[in-house]
């Protein structure tokens, strides 16, 4: 670890290893991801990169799992996350670089804030942070570190099964309280809050939560919103919850169903699918230009069934690429206003209580 940048772990012999795969040649239309991946220490001055450029940074951390009771292990996913996405095929004109690690603190507010660093850092110099996870408190460094490289609060766009607005505990914030730090950012710094929460599971949140969101202003898509025939719906609600603000889109792969993803902090077995409706919504997000980085939180591999999760990780990576490619020639409307080109009030409409009780993580 660097003595000026704490937590942060440069890429060494182990992240270079992470990236070994299949080799079918040495042209341009033969190389894959591991063929071309950069490794560059972030303690050094950054050029300012004006092409297509993914940044990857793992949150190698389940500090904020372990506090919020959940099943550990995605400490470990940024390396396996790494190894799946090694022999992917190349995308023309993109760069990718891999910058290692940020490890886990004595604390989760040490640790978001160490990625809050790198994030920052990363934006500043023109690129696309791509968080590796992890435990899904990095979603406040992440939104930190976007939020003080532009100078504004970004919109927070999150496809997961919780709400992750759970009040912070006397012992500090953890992976169900990422959104509630975000929320409080906010209001200390009068900036309007911008959540969308996608996928979200009535069996995974109490009332007491929902309610939360409410009062929050959220915007809120079961994952029943997620079918062919509605996407437009789902399109049009998260363009009015994003509200033209720049974005932080945040992958908990637990939004899948656990036939999909098994190996997550706290599996769903009544997930969404990662099928044509789920890309459209991501692939519209992406395709707006206003998405300033992406996290893929909660892998962990020692629960994965043939590495099940962290090829959808992956995949969802692959999906990135193509996502910055696109963003380079956005559609524009007739007012000459960017739009997400597959565009909620999609109301989850749960039965709003006052019971902080349950099981939701």
């Amino acid at each position: 670890m660097s003595a000026g940048f704490p937590l942060y772990s440069a890429p060494n012999a182990a992240t270079r290893a992470a990236w070994q795969g299949r080799v079918d040649g040495e042209s341009a239309a033969q190389l894959r991801w591991h063929q071309t991946v950069q490794f560059i220490d972030l303690t050094q001055p950054l050029e300012h990169y004006f092409d297509p450029t993914i940044c990857f940074i793992g949150y190698a951390s389940d500090l904020g799992v372990r506090a919020n009771s959940g099943r550990v292990g995605c400490a470990d996913g940024p390396a396996r996350l790494r190894m799946r996405m090694a022999s992917l095929p190349m995308v023309e004109g993109m760069t990718f670089i891999d910058f290692g690690d940020i490890v886990a603190g004595a604390t989760v507010l040490e640790t978001q804030e160490a990625l809050a660093v790198a994030i920052e850092k990363i934006v500043r110099a023109g690129a696309m942070p791509v968080i590796l996870g992890g435990g899904h408190d990095q979603a406040f460094g992440h939104f930190l570190g976007v939020a003080r490289a532009i100078g504004s609060a970004p919109a927070c766009i999150n496809f997961d099964a919780h709400l992750d607005l759970r009040p912070i505990p006397a012992d500090g914030p953890n992976s169900g309280t990422a959104f509630t730090q975000v929320w409080d950012w906010c209001k200390a710094s009068s900036a309007p809050f911008r959540y969308i929460a996608l996928g979200v599971q009535r069996l995974a949140n109490t009332s007491f939560l929902f309610t939360r969101a409410e009062q929050a202003c959220a915007t809120l898509v079961d994952a029943d919103g997620f079918a062919i025939d509605t996407i437009d719906v789902v399109m049009d609600a998260i363009n009015d919850g994003v509200d033209e603000a720049e974005i932080c889109l945040s992958v908990d792969l637990d939004v899948f169903a656990a036939g999909f993803a098994p190996g997550v902090s706290a599996p769903t077995a009544m997930g969404i699918a990662p099928d044509a409706s789920f890309r459209r919504v991501f692939r519209g997000i992406l395709a707006s230009g206003l998405v300033r980085g992406v996290e893929i939180a909660e892998l962990c591999p020692a629960l994965d069934i043939d590495d099940h999760t962290a090829r959808l990780g992956a995949a969802i990576a692959f999906e990135v690429a193509l996502g910055l490619l696109d963003a380079q020639n956005p559609e524009e409307d007739t007012d000459g206003n960017v739009e997400m080109d597959v565009d909620m009030d999609m109301d989850v409409d749960p039965d709003i209580g006052n019971d902080p009780e349950g099981d939701e993580r």
